[in-house]
């Protein structure tokens, strides 16, 4: 029998079925991945002066005291990714972190000295960036470049100054490559009017010369470009080095806030800071006021003279200042709805006892 116009009962279940089960997947969103990204400055502890060896702020007890308080926060956070800086002495520092939180690890030496392998000077420096990652995101080195210092590897180092760089870690998070790039800027005095006030201000009080007053402007405008000139090196790096369409985020301590040139730099070249799409407050990763290892142990050394009139104002800065210098950006091919949140972590200390003397910060994406 041949069914007529009055009888389609037979075939609507069926035609349902199909257009459920064909074509509804196709309209709907595909599902996103949760992706928890932190970043901290762990904090050497050193004061980088010396020669053979380097002076330390606090103490050995105290620094195991604050490796167990940062180990303790991160457990509590449950970040997939995290990377930090001031981690020394390498690879002793991450291999014993990873151990802790039963991560991976990739890390690169950037600050050590004249050394070969662990033999030279300061015998107690030997510092550097590293990304840790749960071990099912299968995390792997994907680049490195040093931005500015002399020649520094895992293996040897001829430097007398500072050196940054940044370090690129590839992770698989829901079967897409993610890379994490870590860096750890030039550390200056701002150069802004507070800083000219409060130079003037130590000159009189402190009996530094009309010479080392024109040192120290001569020392500020430098050591500023130094962090300019990174920035533009990292730019083109990233630029190069990460695959075109590729999620990239970008994290670390950048030592200048959001307002600075540099930072501008960044944001033209099409990255986002992941905080202040979230928030409104100002985020402070830095603050005298609020991290009791800034008023500890910077605060009795912040009016001391120094050697320079820039060292003094440098030390000074330090213990009255409060500032977002910790980023973590995002590439323009993550979406800006792809932020879930942002916040700055490890500022209320564990057991009493602060991780840093700065604060970290976590955004969580949603990687499609």
């Amino acid at each position: 029998m041949i069914p007529t116009a009055g009888s389609p009962k037979i075939f609507r279940p069926v035609s349902v079925l199909v257009f459920l089960v064909f074509f509804i997947p196709c309209y709907c969103p595909v599902a996103g991945y949760e992706l928890k990204v932190m970043t901290i400055n762990v904090w050497s502890g050193l004061t980088y002066d010396g020669t053979f060896s380097m002076g330390y702020y606090d103490t050995d007890e105290f620094r195991e005291k604050r490796f167990a308080a940062l180990v303790a926060e991160i457990k509590e956070l449950k970040p997939d990714v995290i990377a930090v800086n001031e981690a020394n002495y390498l690879p002793g520092y991450v291999k014993r972190l990873a151990k802790e939180l039963d991560y991976s690890y990739i890390y690169h030496v950037g600050v050590s000295g004249l050394k070969i392998f662990r033999v030279g000077i300061p015998v107690n420096l030997r510092e550097g960036d590293a990304i840790l990652a749960r071990k099912e995101l299968k995390l792997e080195q994907a680049g490195h470049m040093q931005l500015s210092g002399g020649p520094v590897c895992n293996s040897a180092s001829f430097h007398t100054t500072d050196a940054t760089q940044v370090l690129i870690g590839k992770i698989v998070s829901g079967g897409k490559a993610v890379f994490i790039a870590a860096t750890h800027l030039h550390s200056s005095v701002p150069e802004n009017v507070q800083t000219m006030e409060i130079a003037g201000k130590i000159k009189r009080q402190s009996g530094y010369t009309g010479e080392e007053y024109r040192e120290f402007l001569g020392s500020l405008a430098d050591e500023n470009k130094w962090r300019e000139m990174e920035m533009k090196k990292l730019i083109a790096y990233l630029g190069k080095k990460i695959p075109e369409g590729a999620p990239l985020i970008l994290l670390g301590d950048f030592n200048t806030d959001i307002n600075s040139p540099e930072i501008y730099e960044l944001l033209k070249a099409g990255f986002y800071d992941t905080y202040s799409l979230r928030n409104t407050d100002g985020g402070f990763t830095w603050d005298a006021g609020l991290n009791d290892n800034i008023k500890r142990f910077y605060l009795p050394v912040s009016n001391t003279k120094q050697k320079t009139l820039y060292k003094h104002v440098d030390n000074y800065t330090s213990v009255i200042d409060r500032k977002r210098i910790d980023f973590i950006f995002a590439g323009n091919d993550i979406p800006y709805d792809s932020v879930i949140s942002s916040q700055v972590v490890c500022n209320k200390g564990h057991g009493g006892v602060m991780p840093s003397d700065h604060f970290g910060v976590m955004t969580v994406f949603e990687i499609q």
